[in-house]
């Protein structure tokens, strides 16, 4: 017999739907709202079923890992958007991408451990390539008794 509580959502496309809702709630309603996890808590409590921060956390992180970047990238744009148009206070919002939606100052970070990726795959695939040219001039020496 299963333990505890049944999950809130099926899956994770209703969560990232019902999220989605609620962010363009927030537009609608002109950035009266932010939309973290708490205040995603008291809109779905409204509109949907009770839910508490540890059930987010849970589908995000345990449930569903993989919406988790589709639920920070629809977040992120929400806070952006409030932060250009001014409805959000910019260094909280700075603040708040940073923390919660994983952006940094340097985005070519990330571009350099992929670039650093590619170099190592091209060396070893440089390093395949002499290995095998080697070995068949070896093969040419040993037919020819050289």
């Amino acid at each position: 017999m299963p333990r505890g509580q049944p999950r809130k959502f099926n899956s994770g496309t209703k969560l990232i739907a019902l999220f989605r809702e609620f962010c363009d709630n927030i537009i609608e309603n002109d950035f009266a709202r932010v939309p973290n996890q708490t205040n995603f808590c008291r809109w779905l409590a409204d509109n949907y079923c009770e839910c508490d921060r540890k059930t987010i956390y849970n589908a995000l992180n345990k449930y569903f890992p993989t919406i988790k970047s589709e639920f920070e990238q629809i977040q992120s744009d929400v806070i952006a958007e409030g932060g250009m148009l001014g409805k959000y206070q910019s260094t909280m919002s700075i603040f708040a991408l940073k923390n919660w939606c994983r952006w940094s100052d340097n985005p070519r970070a990330e571009d350099t451990s992929q670039q650093a990726d590619d170099n190592f795959i091209a060396a070893l695939e440089n390093a395949a390539k002499k290995v095998w040219e080697d070995r068949e001039d070896r093969s040419k020496q040993d037919v020819r008794g050289e």
